[in-house]
């Protein structure tokens, strides 16, 4: 039996030019994690500056507009159909919405509340995209097993830990529960969202279509 824990994605036109902004896209969610964790780390015990919140910020609506063209040709691999053109559509118009958000933000015309709203909304609906996108394609014989189980993952734990963050602070009751649901779900989100460039580092990789070539390659007899 074929494993196709490896196996390559069928090359589309477009896959190349996708692949390097999959590459782009992982590495500013890198950057967007590093920037956040030192914000939390150096700057919101301090109460400011906030370069590094700003540079987050930037980063964060760069980002949004990098895995447009990634989801697009991903979401190629999609069944045809009324139900997944509209799901393309909503995580595109999400995903500029985010950026937006952003970018108003670091320019100072969107306050920090409304602008985290939509950044989370953009967020949640490009993790219900991951997961519906994903268990779809694992349908599919040849699509790579390892990365649409790892979109799949994704996409679950922030679908199931953005919410639980917030029900954990509005919970009535003792304490410890309040805190155990929000511990639930901040370890949730957080696991899916650091996982976040890595899947965008192997779909720039599977895009790219660089381990079929070398395996050609590598297959091909040498002259003597």
């Amino acid at each position: 039996m074929q494993d196709h824990s490896s196996a390559q994605l069928p090359e589309l036109p477009g896959d190349r030019t996708a692949s390097a902004f999959a590459y782009t896209a992982a590495a500013a969610g890198v950057a967007g994690v590093a920037t956040l964790a030192a914000m939390y780390a150096i700057e919101v015990p301090k109460d400011g500056p906030y370069i590094f919140g700003t540079t987050n910020d930037a980063i964060g609506g760069a980002f949004n507009l990098l895995v447009i063209p990634v989801i697009l040709q991903v979401h190629r691999r999609l069944p045809a159909g009324s139900g997944n053109d509209t799901l393309k559509w909503v995580v595109v118009a999400a995903s500029v919405a985010g950026s937006a958000s952003s970018f108003l933000l670091v320019f100072r015309v969107l306050e920090f509340v409304p602008s985290t709203i939509a950044s989370v909304s953009a967020m949640t609906v490009q993790a219900l995209w991951f997961f519906l996108a994903h268990r779809q394609l694992l349908k599919r014989h040849n699509f790579p097993r390892s990365f649409g189980r790892l979109g799949k993952f994704i996409g679950a734990a922030l679908l199931l830990g953005l919410p639980l963050t917030g029900l954990g602070y509005v919970l009535p009751g003792p304490d410890a529960l309040r805190w155990t649901v929000t511990g639930i779900g901040v370890a949730l989100g957080a696991t899916g969202w650091v996982l976040w460039p890595y899947w965008y580092f192997r779909a720039g990789r599977l895009l790219s279509h660089a381990q079929a070539t070398t395996t050609a390659g590598s297959a091909a007899p040498q002259a003597g």
